[in-house]
């Protein structure tokens, strides 16, 4: 009985031992980057390079004048006036004849679309919400609904597509939003709404944007491919942010923090944002240390974890707008930027879409592209609307 007693401390003795190294060597890996997803160029990143020149050819196309009534206008404005209202019917038609097409494909999707379409959004974010959808059809399909670019006189009644999208129990043509992950993350979003407004406000920017990152960061956490983190340290929250590696719910790192609280106060440095947010992240205590932990890891009140976030997201968004690039539109380089960090951060006209590859189930993403793919879902619509 003794040697038994003996034989199961040896072994308890030795389980512990060895999920010991395990966690110290993947905390000196996580340290010293040896776990790094490297990365990547999405595969589509042309493909979103030429839907931001042709919205920016949409957007110009529709820019109507409303400085004059119409009875001062001069004929060569209203001329300019009904061509611009001619362009607006075309490209409603376009969009709508792209809905309904979409609704036999994907009748979730096109549900969420047609909804954001009869909340009023332009014409603009309708267009981006349909093109999300497009990169996840074959050609065939996609050929299909490119066919809707020569629609010009069809009417749509929106009740009868309405009937056509309410299917019960349809698939989301975004695979990663068919899990019960995807359920978890969405409601734990919705808890922290309060939160994430707030952190927006400070920041000024735009809470989807916010969300957008914060949801790719989860879902990189519930679908790594880094098995001994999501077994031991996403399990172990102690654990977990104790490493002091990559903190709260939208993963900052602590240099990247701490960079972010320098930005602030820089005004020589291209992440400065203005005297008006030099104080966002002021310490109240003499330990900024642990007190930077402590607003980062607080699993009561996330709200310090979004506001690094937002003004993280909000430097890089200036940095580019100084350089004469605007992002504040673009999920996709936003979030690319957001993943990839400060030091890959540079201006120029042709962003590439990428960052970490993360794989759900059978399917590989780029942070960049999923950032996208939600921000244009139209998911949690009402909760986090589009910002014009």
């Amino acid at each position: 009985m003794k040697k038994i007693f003996i034989g199961i401390y040896y072994f308890l003795l030795y389980s512990f031992a060895v999920v010991g190294v395990a966690f110290v060597g993947m905390f000196f890996a996580i340290k010293y980057h040896v776990t790094d997803v490297p990365g990547e160029i999405d595969v589509h990143t042309q493909a979103f390079e030429d839907k931001a020149k042709d919205i920016n050819i949409i957007k110009d196309d529709i820019n109507i004048s409303a400085d004059k009534d119409i009875k001062q206008k001069t004929p060569e404005e209203i001329a300019l006036h009904i061509q611009n209202l001619s362009t607006i019917h075309d490209q409603k038609l376009k969009n709508l004849c792209r809905i309904n097409m979409l609704g036999g494909i994907a009748p979730k999707n096109a549900s969420h679309i047609l909804t954001a379409y009869q909340k009023g959004y332009n014409d603009v974010i309708i267009d981006k919400m349909i093109f999300a959808c497009e990169l996840r059809l074959d050609a065939e399909k996609q050929n299909a609904l490119q066919q809707c670019r020569d629609t010009h006189e069809k009417t749509y009644v929106l009740e009868d597509i309405e009937k056509m999208v309410n299917v019960d129990n349809a698939m989301n043509i975004f695979p990663w939003m068919n899990d019960e992950e995807w359920q978890t993350i969405k409601a734990a979003i919705v808890k922290d709404r309060v939160h994430i407004e707030r952190a927006a406000q400070e920041a000024q920017i735009e809470p989807r944007l916010i969300v957008a990152s914060a949801i790719v960061e989860q879902v990189r956490l519930f679908h790594s491919q880094r098995a001994l983190y999501k077994q031991y340290f996403e399990p172990l929250k102690i654990l977990g942010n104790a490493t002091k590696i990559s903190l709260g719910v939208m993963g900052i790192k602590e240099e990247t923090a701490i960079n972010t609280e320098k930005h602030l106060k820089d005004p020589t440095s291209p992440y400065y944002l203005g005297q008006q947010f030099e104080h966002a992240l002021d310490f109240t205590t003499n330990d900024p240390a642990t007190e930077r932990y402590v607003r980062l890891t607080d699993d009561d009140n996330h709200y310090f974890s979004y506001l690094y976030g937002a003004l993280y997201l909000k430097q890089m968004i200036h940095q580019w707008q100084n350089a004469g690039y605007d992002i504040q539109y673009r999920p996709e380089i936003v979030g690319t930027l957001f993943n990839v960090g400060f030091p890959q951060s540079h201006p120029n006209p042709h962003p590439k879409v990428g960052g970490s590859a993360i794989t759900v189930g059978s399917t590989q993403y780029s942070f960049g592209s999923l950032a996208y793919e939600f921000y244009y879902s139209g998911e949690l619509l009402d909760e986090f609307p589009f910002v014009e």
